[in-house]
């Protein structure tokens, strides 16, 4: 018989004991359990049998602890308390209507988390969780939602298209001074931020080059695998980088970013919102039709 890995005596006789002795008095924890005083007396008295010595000095109206009761007391109300409170909180989790979003670190940043803010003003109680990942091979089963950059439709039967996206080079106000009549050759020997990204659709430099219609070298300065680092590195003033319209739309729009928009193409794929599951939860589905209406290209 393989041992116990705990070896404690029954709950019972544990909650007996705590009660009692927060309490200080045995008729006063029975009220609070919801059984008879002599319910309680038994439950300490099998608990003390079990430990082989006494955890209370009983007197003619109360009992107060011994030694031996005070130190389990004190465990069992801070462990008491943080079942209490872990359960709490599971119990409301569960009770929160949530939706969970999937998208990349770009996208989950730069585009979703702005519109989730405006969501959030008219359906505060609905929790929206982002999962975030760059792999299109990673797609956890507990996604509602996934926002994806497809080249072509998606095949699941629930989708939206939610924006096409024009490509241009990005870069700090600085360096924008000195590359606002660059030419694509001159372009291609600047530092330029590349980012090796997991997603094969994704539109590298020399991709963009291509599509422009430069087939000559290319200097790929800084090698990332985080959009976001690479927008930060154009903040920056270490490079250019690649950026999405629309994605780095604020940060543009602010003056933090500025876009060298002598030289852009329309980005070959669209942003999609799409539903992997057959059913959605009225959440997810409330938050779908949400995008649908107010951010659709």
């Amino acid at each position: 018989m393989r041992a116990k890995q705990y070896e404690i005596p029954p709950l019972t006789m544990l909650r007996a004991f705590e009660a009692a002795s927060r309490r200080g008095a045995f008729n006063e924890a029975a009220s609070e359990l919801n059984v008879t005083p002599g319910a309680v007396s038994h439950q300490v008295k099998a608990l003390e049998k079990w430990l082989g010595m006494p955890l209370f000095s009983r007197g003619h109206r109360a009992v107060t602890l011994t030694d031996e009761g005070e130190r389990l007391f004190s465990v069992l109300r801070d462990s008491f308390r943080d079942i209490a409170a872990i359960t709490s909180s599971l119990r409301t989790q569960a009770e929160t209507p949530r939706v969970e979003v999937l998208a990349t670190t770009a996208v989950s940043s730069l585009w979703l988390t702005p519109r989730v803010i405006s969501f959030w003003t008219d359906n505060e109680d609905i929790q929206i969780n982002q999962q975030v990942s760059d792999s299109t091979m990673e797609r956890p089963l507990t996604v509602d939602l996934a926002i994806e950059y497809r080249l072509d439709p998606p095949k699941e039967p629930k989708f939206i298209k939610l924006f096409d996206d024009e490509l241009v080079p990005v870069c700090s106000p600085k360096m924008a001074e000195k590359l606002k009549s660059a030419s694509l050759e001159e372009l291609a020997n600047q530092a330029l931020i590349n980012m090796d990204a997991r997603n094969e659709n994704w539109t590298t430099w020399a991709t963009w080059f291509e599509m422009m219609g430069y087939m000559g070298p290319v200097a790929m300065a800084r090698r990332v695998n985080n959009y976001t680092i690479a927008v930060q590195l154009a903040r920056e003033g270490a490079g250019v980088a690649l950026g999405w319209r629309k994605l780095t739309s604020a940060l543009i729009a602010d003056g933090r970013l500025v876009a060298l928009d002598h030289h852009f193409c329309t980005s070959p794929g669209s942003f999609y919102l799409i539903s992997p599951l057959p059913e959605l939860s009225e959440p997810a589905s409330m938050l779908f039709d949400w995008m649908k209406a107010n951010h659709m290209n």
